[in-house]
C-alpha cells in the first residue's frame, strides 16, 4: 500500500493512505505539520511540540506519535483518516446509503458506548476503498476515562474543504482535552486497499477482526505463584460450605448472590436468592463431579436441588428468577430467563435425570415460544409473563441465540422432534437480519447463538455455519485486545466487556463466552487461531478476580476462591466494591473442565474440546478425551505429553488425545 507525504494547499504537511485518496491525514488531525520526511511528520504550536514516527506493519502503518507538552494547553486530540471530498448533493443519501461502516465500541442498545475492541471499519464505494483503524487501549494515559471520551466512527467535516473520513473523535461537547506539562503517546494504525464490492456488515466485521488479528499479543502475563484450575475448583468446593454464602427465607435455603460480608455497597444484604446462582454452580458441579469420578460436593448438590421447584410459576408457563414469591414475581431481564430457564434447567434436568425438571424446562419453554412468536423473535430486554407483554422501550434481539440454544436442547430432550430445530431457525435468521451493532448486550447470547447455529449445521442445516461463525466475530468484538495502563496490577486481555456498555469484565461473563467455544472448535468453526489465543488469555488473567491474586487492599474475607464481579478499567473505576459473585462461582468449575495445566510449559493451552456446550452427552473418560494444544508464543515450545514429546511450532495448534 503507497504511503506518500506531500505538502497540501495550505503549505501543511499531510499523508495521503493510497493513490486514489485525494485528500490529505495528519497523526493528529487539528495539529499543524511543518516538518516531516520519509517516515515522520513533525510540528509545534504554543506551548507544545510534537512528532510521528510512521512504521508499515501487517499490511498497513503505525504512527507513533510523542506530544511534548510544555505549559498546559487544550487540544483536540482526533485521529482521522480522510478518504474523499464530500459532495453535498449525494453525502446523506446515495452515497451513505452505499458505505458498510463497523463502529466502535460496541454499544447498547440505546447507543451508549463501552470499552471494548477499539477499531473500526469503513468501505467507501466512491473510491472502492476499505479502511481499518485501530486505536491500542494501552496508549490513553493522556485520557484518564479513555472510551468513555471517545468513539472510533464515520466522521463528515463540512468545513472547506468538505471531506469524510474515520476515525477516532471525541464524544462529549467539549471537544479539547486539557493536556499536562509533560510527554504523552498516542498511537494508532491503519490499513486501506481496494475493494470493488460492498460488504455486508457481517461481512466487513469478520474482515476487521481477521486484519486485527496479527496485532494482538497472545502471550500471556503469567502469575507465577497461580495453582491449577482444578485446585481453583476444589477450593471452592470447600468454600460454598461457608455459611456466608448460604441464606434461610420462607423456610427455603439456597445460595446467595453475593458472599455475605463482601460487598461494600451492600448487595450482599439482599433478602432472598436467585434461580441464577443455583443454576450457575450447580450445571458445572455436575459435569465437573462426572469429569473426576467423585462425589464430593454432594450435600452441596442436593441443597441447590431442593431450591428449583420454588421458582416454577406454571400459572405463566415461566420460570421466576427470585424466591421468595412476590408482587412483580412476572417481570423478567429477557436474558436471565432464556439463559437459566431455557439452558442451564435443561442440562441440570438432563444430568439428573429428573422427569419434574424436564417438564418445568418445556413448560418454560411453551411460555418462551408464545413471547417468541408474539414480538416475530424480535426480543425486548424487558418483559412481563404475566400475558407475554413487552415492557420498556429497548430491544434485546441477541437473546434470540439463548432462544435457538433452549430449541436446541429441547430436540434433543423430546426424542428429536425436528419442530424444535425449525424454531431455532427462524430465531437466528431473524436475529441475523439485523446489523451486529443491534446485537450486543451481554455476550455469551452470542456464543450460545453460535453454538446452536453450529448444532443446526451438523443437523442439515448448512448455511449456519457461516451464521456460527459471525457470531464469534461479534464476541470478539467485545473483547479486550490490549492492556489497560490504568490497571497494572491485573492484564485484561483475552477477558470481555461484560455487558455492552458496563465497560469493566466480569468473570462470569468472561467464561460463559468462551465455555462453549470448546464444541465449536471441535467441529471446525470459528477462527481458530484468534478463539486459542483469547481463551488462553483469559485461563492465565481471570486469577485476578479472587483474593489469593488482587492487591491486599481489595481483599474481603471470606471465601477466597468465590470470584469478585467488579474489577476496574480505565472507564470503570471501582475494583472487588460489588461483592463476591456466587452466580459466578460455577466459572471456576467450568475452566477446570477445560484447561488443563501442563507445568513444563505454563504457557501452552491445554483445552479439552470434549466439554459440552449444547450436545447433551456425557464427557469421555479420561484417556478417550480429545485436547487443543496451542502455542502462544513467538518461540518453539516442547511439552510432554502422554509418555512423549510434543513440539509445537510459533503459534500452532494441535489436536491430541
Amino acid at each position: 500500500m503507497p504511503f506518500q507525504i506531500q505538502k497540501d494547499q495550505a503549505g501543511q504537511f499531510v499523508f495521503y493512505a493510497h493513490p486514489s485518496i485525494e485528500i490529505g491525514s495528519r497523526p493528529l488531525d487539528t495539529l499543524p505539520c511543518t516538518l516531516a520526511g520519509d517516515d515522520f511528520m513533525a510540528g509545534e504550536g504554543d506551548g507544545y511540540r510534537w512528532e510521528a514516527h510512521i512504521m508499515p506493519a501487517h499490511g498497513g502503518y503505525w504512527l507513533n506519535t510523542t506530544l511534548q507538552v510544555q505549559h498546559t494547553v487544550n487540544l483536540n486530540p482526533s485521529m482521522i483518516l480522510w478518504v474523499s471530498g464530500l459532495d453535498n448533493f449525494d453525502d446523506r443519501q446515495a452515497h451513505t446509503w452505499r458505505q458498510t461502516i463497523v463502529r466502535a465500541p460496541t454499544t447498547n442498545q440505546q447507543g451508549l458506548g463501552g470499552n471494548d475492541l477499539p477499531a473500526g471499519y469503513l468501505y467507501d464505494h466512491a473510491t472502492q476503498t476499505e479502511t481499518i483503524c485501530y486505536f491500542p487501549p494501552d496508549h490513553f494515559q493522556w485520557a484518564s476515562q479513555r472510551f468513555y471520551h471517545f468513539s472510533i466512527r464515520e466522521v463528515l467535516s463540512y468545513q472547506k474543504p468538505s471531506k469524510y473520513g474515520i476515525g477516532l473523535v471525541p464524544n462529549p461537547p467539549n471537544v479539547e482535552f486539557r493536556f499536562e506539562p509533560g510527554t504523552h503517546q498516542l498511537a494508532w494504525w491503519f490499513i486501506m486497499r481496494p475493494r470493488d464490492t460492498i460488504p455486508t456488515q457481517w461481512e466487513a466485521q469478520r474482515i476487521l477482526i481477521d486484519t486485527l488479528t496479527p496485532l494482538l499479543d497472545t502471550q500471556p502475563t503469567l502469575i507465577p505463584d497461580a495453582v491449577s484450575w482444578q485446585a481453583m475448583a476444589e477450593n471452592l468446593l470447600q468454600d460454598l460450605h461457608h455459611e456466608a454464602c448460604w441464606i434461610t427465607i420462607g423456610g427455603q435455603t439456597g445460595l446467595r448472590a453475593y458472599v455475605r460480608g463482601s460487598s461494600a455497597v451492600k448487595r450482599d444484604e439482599a433478602q432472598g436468592f436467585e434461580l441464577m446462582t443455583q443454576l450457575d454452580v450447580l450445571w458445572p458441579l455436575l459435569l465437573w463431579q462426572q469429569a473426576n469420578a467423585t462425589d464430593a460436593g454432594h450435600e452441596i448438590v442436593q441443597r441447590l436441588l431442593k431450591t428449583l421447584p420454588h421458582f416454577h410459576r406454571p400459572q405463566w408457563e415461566y420460570v421466576t428468577n427470585n424466591f421468595p414469591p412476590h408482587a412483580g414475581d412476572s417481570f423478567m431481564d429477557t436474558w436471565y430467563f432464556l439463559e437459566n430457564a431455557l439452558i442451564k434447567l435443561a442440562w441440570v434436568a438432563y444430568l439428573t435425570d429428573d422427569p419434574d425438571l424436564i417438564a418445568m424446562f418445556f413448560t418454560a419453554l411453551k411460555g418462551a415460544e408464545r413471547f417468541a412468536h408474539k414480538t416475530h423473535y424480535l426480543f425486548p430486554l424487558f418483559a412481563d409473563a404475566d400475558g407475554w407483554q413487552v415492557r420498556g422501550s429497548i430491544l434485546n434481539v441477541g437473546v434470540a441465540g439463548l432462544y435457538a440454544a433452549g430449541q436446541v436442547l429441547a430436540y434433543q430432550l423430546s426424542g428429536q422432534n425436528p419442530a424444535h430445530l425449525d424454531e431455532a431457525a427462524q430465531a437466528l435468521r431473524t436475529m441475523t437480519q439485523l446489523s451486529p451493532s443491534q446485537l450486543t448486550h451481554e455476550p455469551q447470547q452470542l456464543t450460545f447463538g453460535a453454538a446452536a447455529a453450529a448444532y443446526l449445521a451438523r443437523h442439515g442445516f448448512p448455511k449456519f455455519r457461516e451464521i456460527a461463525k459471525d457470531l464469534v466475530y461479534l464476541s470478539l468484538r467485545m473483547g479486550y485486545w490490549g492492556p489497560d495502563p490504568a490497571v497494572p496490577f491485573y492484564d485484561p486481555r483475552g477477558m470481555f466487556q461484560a455487558c455492552a456498555s458496563l465497560s469493566y469484565p466480569a468473570y462470569k461473563e468472561n467464561i460463559e463466552t468462551i465455555m462453549g467455544w470448546a464444541e465449536l472448535l471441535k467441529y471446525g468453526i470459528g477462527p481458530a487461531p484468534l478463539m486459542s489465543a483469547f481463551m488462553n488469555l483469559q485461563r492465565c488473567h481471570n486469577y485476578a478476580f479472587f483474593d489469593p491474586y488482587l492487591p491486599a487492599q481489595y481483599r474481603h474475607e471470606p471465601c477466597a476462591y468465590v470470584p469478585y464481579e467488579d474489577i476496574a478499567t480505565s472507564e470503570f473505576q471501582h475494583t472487588a466494591e460489588m461483592g463476591k459473585e456466587l452466580y459466578g462461582a460455577g466459572e471456576v468449575f467450568w475452566s477446570a473442565l477445560l484447561f488443563r495445566p501442563l507445568p513444563d510449559a505454563p504457557d501452552v493451552l491445554c483445552l479439552c474440546l470434549d466439554v459440552p456446550g449444547l450436545e447433551l452427552s456425557p464427557l469421555p473418560a479420561a484417556d478417550k478425551r480429545t485436547y487443543l494444544l496451542y502455542n502462544p508464543s513467538s518461540e518453539e515450545r516442547r511439552v510432554q505429553w502422554a509418555g512423549q514429546i510434543i513440539t509445537l511450532a510459533p503459534y500452532a495448534i494441535q489436536v491430541t488425545q
